[in-house]
């Protein structure tokens, strides 16, 4: 059979090939990377077949291969790139004025219905609602507004929020916020040294755990954005805009970003293609809200594209690993990546 010929299922029917994906038999490893060296049309088809290979692997034993194949000949598409999914999160409708997106990971929860107002001259409580990383948490509000906490995110809210006193701060990570508009009384986000009042839009707020700055992205209407405790005038965003504002020169500067790259966000996708090894990470760090660390030279790796459907990490990575040819071990508090 020519190469052009194989399928994914011609692939995962050869013993060996198995093995070299297993990486437990260094003949099955010599044979298929010399293979694969000499007919690059086929790098597509082997990426492909490892996916395939991992996505009915990683959560169950191993079952008989008959058995697996079986699944495999009813799941093969033969789209690019590759889609591997997993249980999809709660689908959100958009049917606010307002969207603020602040990165985080989560489950679903309802905002207590009763709550408990402050006596006068005491000070005020908060709420408090943290993500793990890997995860979402969809958080509805008292004033019908809802947030998504991306992965290792945490906001507090006051115990009085009310359609009177609307206000949100960002701990840390990043969320996003579909906001009810009410035009009288404005909903205001403040994380880092920055708040973002919003003025009827939809818009991203970003403030990352491992870098000293926050964006602000908007997709449609108008945000302002200002610098706490400031006389400054801040920026008043157009769609398609984002602020940008770093902690260390305590600036704010307005550049044009991607609003593709956001709404995928919003669809629990996370889209590589043709991604340097550096740009895979840095989308990984801020998808799973956890910090990579590397060591060797990334820069003879191959480039990556794939697409997954709110996959957990260590599937992603190994199908990232895979093909970019590193080892990673996921600690509980960071990634270690050898290349």
């Amino acid at each position: 059979m020519l190469p052009k010929d194989l399928t994914e299922l011609d692939l995962l029917l050869d013993d060996t090939f198995l093995q070299y994906i297993r990486r437990n038999n260094e003949a099955a490893i010599a044979k298929w990377e010399t293979y694969v060296h000499q007919h690059p049309e086929i790098t597509d088809t082997v990426a492909a077949a490892v996916a395939l290979y991992y996505n009915i692997n990683n959560s169950e034993a191993e079952k008989d291969k008959a058995t697996q194949l079986a699944r495999l000949q009813k799941s093969i598409k033969r789209q690019q790139p590759v889609i591997i999914r997993r249980i999809n999160w709660r689908q959100i409708t958009w049917r606010a004025a307002a969207a603020i997106l602040v990165l985080a990971a989560g489950i679903s929860l309802l905002w207590p219905k009763e709550k408990t107002g402050n006596p006068a001259g005491e000070p005020n409580t908060f709420l408090v609602y943290s993500s793990e990383w890997g995860q979402r948490k969809l958080l509805t509000l008292p004033d019908g507004s809802s947030v998504i906490l991306n992965a290792n995110t945490t906001v507090r809210i006051p115990s009085d929020y009310s359609n009177k006193h609307r206000h949100v701060e960002l701990i840390k990570g990043a969320a996003l916020f579909d906001v009810k508009s009410f035009p009288d009384d404005p909903f205001t986000v403040t994380s880092k040294k920055i708040q973002t009042t919003v003025l009827g839009t939809s818009f991203l707020i970003k403030s990352s755990p491992f870098e000293p700055q926050a964006t602000v992205s908007l997709l449609s209407g108008k945000v302002k954005v200002t610098e706490k405790m400031s006389t400054k005038e801040g920026v008043t965003l157009a769609p398609g805009e984002q602020a940008l504002w770093n902690e260390t020169t305590r600036s704010m500067s307005r550049l044009p970003f991607d609003t593709v790259a956001l709404r995928t966000w919003q669809s629990g996708k996370l889209v590589f293609n043709n991604a340097t090894a550096f740009e895979v990470i840095r989308q990984l760090e801020s998808w799973y809200g956890i910090q990579f660390e590397f060591k060797g030279n990334m820069m003879h790796a191959k480039r990556f594209s794939g697409a997954f459907d709110n996959d957990k990490l260590e599937k992603v990575l190994n199908i990232f690993c895979f093909t970019a040819g590193c080892n990673f071990q996921i600690q509980p508090d960071k990634v270690l990546i050898q290349f």
